[in-house]
């Protein structure tokens, strides 16, 4: 079974550091590809961000696990003298 999705819903607001709004996301399931077709797992329900008894959430689509990844940090580049 391939996740096709990973479902996530918006659990709370914060004000980020610019001054705006911005919305604070949870996991709360994936799609899987079965075959009989697509099946929703839901994995948890963030009861607290309901709103008029229900939740929105989004799918989105994996990453590419073979796209490169955001800047790792290599051990070989640490300094070497610990500065206290």
């Amino acid at each position: 079974m391939a996740i096709k999705y990973y479902v996530k819903a918006a659990i709370s607001e914060f004000k980020g550091d610019d001054g705006t709004m911005k919305k604070r996301y949870q996991s709360i399931g994936i799609v899987m590809e079965t075959k009989h077709g697509l099946m929703l797992k839901i994995e948890s329900l963030p009861v607290f961000a309901m709103k008029e008894g229900s939740i929105l959430a989004y799918l989105n689509e994996p990453e590419d696990k073979a796209a490169p990844a955001a800047k790792a940090t290599n051990l070989s580049n640490l300094e070497s003298d610990i500065p206290f």
